[in-house]
């Protein structure tokens, strides 16, 4: 009985997550992917020379491996289970084991990528077996970090605390193991004095309402996820106010707030008021920066501002598809061309001061070539616009 219940409950999950992976990784997206790892792989091995004996190279793979290691637990529980399941509570222990098979599945594959673009990192300042122990003492800690959530989800203790620890620590435990690989009995000892800890703290029960709750946030971390590439209808939009945006907040002068000119605001409202878009452009600026500054090559620089101005635009069709199906046009009756307009206004404007802040980026590291920044504004322009015709034929197909 409760392996067709979790057999039908992952069958579920895995439909949704094949739906969204159609929008996500389509034709172009894969391709620009396979052109940046090309790029990205030439430019590393061409530095290897020059990188040779940089500490620095040995701190950043031992970040990259680290924050990397971002357990996914999904136990696929639902609020009703509560009620209905609590009573066989010890009759579930192979749909929780299953579950926890599923969940690790599900977290292999960023680690796994993570561990080749490390083992081109480490081979500048290690050689091939230290560098293959190195990515072994990686999985471990892949497999430790999993099973310390997992019994945290059903303890006092935060499971988003452990993992965040466990960052700084794998962190430290790698870089030492690059300098002595001796060091990496000192990552055995926090694994198993944080076990021990763990193990005491756990429920000898299943803590229901515990694991419904994390059920929710790790759903809604990959709804969030999902919503940077494509709508998230059941996604529930919430909005928060901003004081420091208050700046950019113009009054709207009053001839021009007529059905001509209204969505103008509306869009800049909802976007500066949207509770996590403007943080997802600002972060989404401040680490492709930090990276093509770290980076230096002009060629990465191009591919990845590129890249994240493509994923901005991706964020921007929500505000479309968020505002136009709101109250305002039920209160004040509006034609869609005038939406649409107002939509077309206000995203290209946005997208052209986002282009300006990566050309002065771009210009301040790569100076001399400053006129190859004009290809990022017309980037942007081109697949705003493609984007916003699927988004419009998309709203004519649903129409009556």
């Amino acid at each position: 009985m409760f392996r067709n219940l979790f057999k039908s409950r992952v069958e579920e999950d895995i439909k949704v997550r094949t739906y969204y992976s159609k929008y996500i990784f389509n034709s172009h997206f894969i391709l620009f992917l396979s052109i940046a790892a090309g790029v990205l792989l030439y430019t590393l091995l061409g530095l290897r020379d020059d990188l040779r004996g940089n500490i620095y190279v040995d701190l950043v793979a031992a970040i990259l491996m680290s924050v990397s290691i971002m357990p996914v637990y999904r136990s696929l529980l639902k609020e009703a289970d509560v009620i209905f399941l609590t009573p066989v509570e010890k009759d579930l222990g192979n749909y929780f084991k299953s579950s926890r098979v599923y969940s690790f599945i599900l977290g292999i594959p960023i680690p796994l990528v993570v561990s080749v673009i490390a083992f081109v990192l480490l081979i500048i300042n290690h050689n091939m077996m230290n560098s293959l122990l190195i990515i072994l003492t990686f999985y471990l800690m892949v497999i430790g970090v999993f099973a310390l959530k997992v019994l945290a989800v059903n303890s006092d203790v935060s499971p988003t605390i452990v993992v965040y620890v466990f960052i700084v620590l794998n962190t430290i435990t790698l870089f030492l193991q690059m300098q002595n690989m001796m060091f990496a009995l000192l990552g055995i000892v926090f694994y198993l004095v944080a076990y021990i800890i763990l193990k005491n703290k756990t429920r000898s029960t299943i803590d229901w309402l515990t694991q419904i709750e994390h059920e929710k946030q790790e759903q809604n971390r990959f709804d969030t996820i999902i919503s940077m590439f494509a709508n998230v209808p059941k996604r529930e939009k919430s909005f928060k106010r901003r004081n420091y945006f208050d700046v950019l907040m113009k009054k709207q002068n009053i001839k021009h707030y007529n059905q001509d000119h209204m969505y103008d605001y509306l869009f800049h409202r909802s976007f500066l008021r949207d509770f996590d878009l403007p943080m997802i452009m600002i972060r989404l600026f401040i680490l492709c920066s930090i990276f093509i500054i770290w980076m230096g090559n002009i060629y990465i620089s191009i591919i990845f501002i590129l890249f994240v101005l493509y994923i901005m635009i991706l964020q921007l069709q929500g505000l479309y598809t968020a505002q136009a199906y709101l109250l305002w046009p039920k209160i004040w009756p509006v034609s869609r061309d005038k939406i649409r307009n107002s939509y077309i206004r206000y995203s290209r404007k946005l997208i052209l001061v986002i282009s300006i802040l990566f050309m002065i980026v771009f210009i301040c590291i790569h100076p001399i070539e400053f006129y190859v920044s004009l290809i990022f504004p017309v980037w942007a322009l081109l697949i705003n616009k493609v984007f916003s015709k699927n988004v419009y034929k998309k709203e004519e197909a649903l129409s009556d």
